[in-house]
């Protein structure tokens, strides 16, 4: 049996009186990937900024495997966060330059 290394329950989040997710549930387990398609709005930046910690969301939790192997909330252990990697939307700095 695979484990889980990521878990979304019942996530919502708002902007306001916008609902840009709803009471979505995910489980990714060891080894897969995944992606996110659909139109603009649909949410998907939005759960990529929850998963990072870059906003919390408005009901539900986010799980995160551990050291020890086990799924944790994240918003009560950051550090469980520490070995994923994001890039989210499109970097800023691609169109600055040194000078």
């Amino acid at each position: 049996m695979t484990e889980t290394v990521i878990k979304f329950e019942n996530i919502t989040m708002k902007y306001g009186k916008l609902v840009a997710v709803k009471n979505m549930s995910l489980e990714v387990k060891k080894g897969e990937v995944i992606g996110f398609i659909g139109p603009n709005g649909a949410g998907k930046t939005t759960v990529l900024k929850l998963l990072a910690k870059l906003l919390r969301p408005n009901f539900g939790k986010i799980l995160v495997i551990n050291k020890h192997k086990e799924l944790q909330n994240i918003n009560k252990n950051f550090k469980s966060l520490i070995d994923i990697g994001f890039l989210i939307d499109i970097p800023h700095f691609y169109n600055t330059t040194p000078y």
